[in-house]
């Protein structure tokens, strides 16, 4: 754990681990980056919008027999909603995210570091397919196919534009309002899933599955009356 003065307002950020390159304020909600001597300001993030969603930073869970802590959060929006992305941070290191959307809640870990060369180049393609960069719609003809990623055949079923509309806590990217990414979503057997996050900058592949609210044997969570 790290204390570092805010460069914008004075007051202490803390960054709890060491896999977080970014985190907010929570004072002055600039959006600071870690550099050799420091941290820095990129920015302003948004003020999160308040919402009824069980988790927050601190809260534990358990997956696949691993804990996990969450240490930070992406509010997404689209043009028919938004959704919570919790950062989270595993035990023996890895991070991931935790996706929670109308009462259902994905962990995945990023994947993107070993990723076959084949689903390299066919990530490139789809992101041609994808107009990714372009101004131009996004495509929905890739709606039902299938792609490959290190050799496990998924089923795409959604595709969308998304932006960020506030973030909070540490995190593994800069999240400043209005940061634009093409999120698709894919299935594959029972439960499992992909997520692939086309920006300007980079992409990324994270993949796991659905789970229930039980599974997770979550600690330090917010309750609200009728639970």
């Amino acid at each position: 754990m790290k204390t570092y003065p805010c460069p914008s307002c004075g007051a202490n950020v803390v960054f709890r681990t060491s896999v977080a390159a970014y985190a907010v304020c929570p004072y002055c909600r600039a959006m600071l980056v870690r550099v050799d001597d420091g941290i820095k300001s990129m920015g302003e993030a948004a003020q999160v919008p308040e919402d009824t969603s069980p988790f927050q930073i601190g809260t534990g869970g358990i997956y696949n027999g691993v804990h996990f802590g969450i240490v930070g959060r992406i509010k997404m929006g689209w043009k028919d909603g938004s959704w919570n992305e919790w950062f989270i941070v595993s035990d023996d290191a890895r991070k991931g995210w935790l996706a929670e959307a109308q009462g259902f809640y994905a962990p995945c870990f990023d994947v993107t570091d070993v990723l076959d060369d084949d689903t390299r180049r066919a990530l490139a393609r789809l992101a041609n397919d994808m107009n990714v960069g372009k101004q131009q719609a996004t495509p929905t003809d890739m709606l039902g196919k299938y792609f490959s990623l290190n050799g496990k055949k998924y089923h795409i079923v959604d595709i969308k534009d998304a932006e960020c509309i506030g973030a909070e806590g540490e995190l593994p990217m800069g999240a400043t309002k209005g940061r634009d990414s093409l999120s698709i979503d894919l299935l594959y057997g029972e439960g499992e899933f992909a997520s692939i996050e086309f920006t300007k900058d980079s992409t990324r592949v994270y993949t796991g599955r659905y789970v229930e609210w039980q599974e997770l044997s979550c600690t330090y969570f917010r309750t609200f009356d009728g639970w």
